[in-house]
């Protein structure tokens, strides 16, 4: 009995604010109706009404599916643009975060009992980091594997071929609290949001934005160091991810006692640092 009259509490409780929100889901549907009618294409104009959607949208729902209809109209004038915020999407509602923890798991097999220059574990201390400093899905993916072609006894191919293997084994873990169960890390939480039941598949041209990152990052595949750095110039997902690894890099806090060598190490990736960072000011189409 104490439990109804709980729940009944809790409803009323909520009451005004899911009113609310079905008000604004009303008038946002309402709004957008006569967007499409108009053919308006001010943006900035649209998001005012559309963004309060974010408020209370829930993966699978009637909101993201009203976002999603925003978006579609949005591709009808400027298909880069829609693109771009539907992947944010998914990245938001936790379509992605399984593919960011499958690659994760890869990297962590991977680079078991390897060290950084203070004698950290190389995963925590470093591919964590980068994954985690990723803006996107593809920037933590990327973030995590990064290395993998450079320190382990693998190919890209290969390191490929593990992530779609480890992916499938997490998405088909039939397990119903799966984020309870060990192999629910502790390093996901502050990394991504929580997963949605449905993860993205990753599309043909997707895999080839990854590998392509994955192949620019390999430095073992340039003549040179400053090769190297202008071929990742070229490829926004590589360069974006270089630099979260040179601020990792950066970091002499991990090194009790750093060394000239450390210094003039740190130096340079300085130097490499802002030229990628001039390159993404100077050119936001790359």
């Amino acid at each position: 009995m104490e439990d109804s009259i709980i729940s009944k509490e809790l409803i009323e409780a909520f009451r005004p604010i899911m009113e609310m929100n079905n008000a604004q889901f009303r008038q946002v549907k309402t709004m957008l109706a006569g967007f499409i009618a108009t053919q308006e294409r001010d943006l900035d104009y649209m998001d005012r009404y559309m963004d309060t959607l974010f408020n209370f949208m829930d993966p699978l729902s009637d909101t993201e599916e009203v976002m999603r209809q925003y978006y579609n109209y949005i591709a009808t004038f400027d298909p880069k643009e829609a693109k771009e915020r539907i992947e944010r999407l998914e990245d938001d509602m936790g379509y992605m975060t399984k593919i960011v923890y499958a690659a994760g798991l890869v990297a962590k097999d991977l680079h078991k009992g390897q060290r950084d220059k203070g004698g950290h574990d190389y995963f925590e201390s470093h591919l964590l980091k980068v994954a985690s400093a990723g803006f996107d899905w593809k920037e933590k993916v990327v973030g995590f594997l990064h290395d993998a072609a450079e320190d382990c006894d693998v190919t890209v191919d290969d390191v490929l071929k593990m992530f779609d293997a480890k992916v499938w084994e997490v998405v088909d873990n039939p397990k119903e609290s799966w984020w309870e169960e060990e192999w629910w890390d502790e390093w996901m939480e502050d990394i991504d949001v929580y997963p949605c039941e449905v993860t993205h598949s990753i599309t043909d041209e997707e895999r080839e934005e990854l590998k392509n990152a994955l192949d620019l990052l390999n430095h073992h595949t340039e003549s040179s160091r400053e090769e190297y750095i202008a071929r990742i110039s070229e490829n926004r997902l590589a360069l974006k991810v270089k630099m979260n690894d040179l601020k990792n890099n950066m970091d002499l806090s991990r090194i009790q006692q750093p060394t000239e060598t450390d210094l003039a190490r740190v130096q340079r990736y300085k130097v490499e640092y802002d030229k990628l960072l001039n390159t993404l000011r100077n050119n936001i189409e790359i």
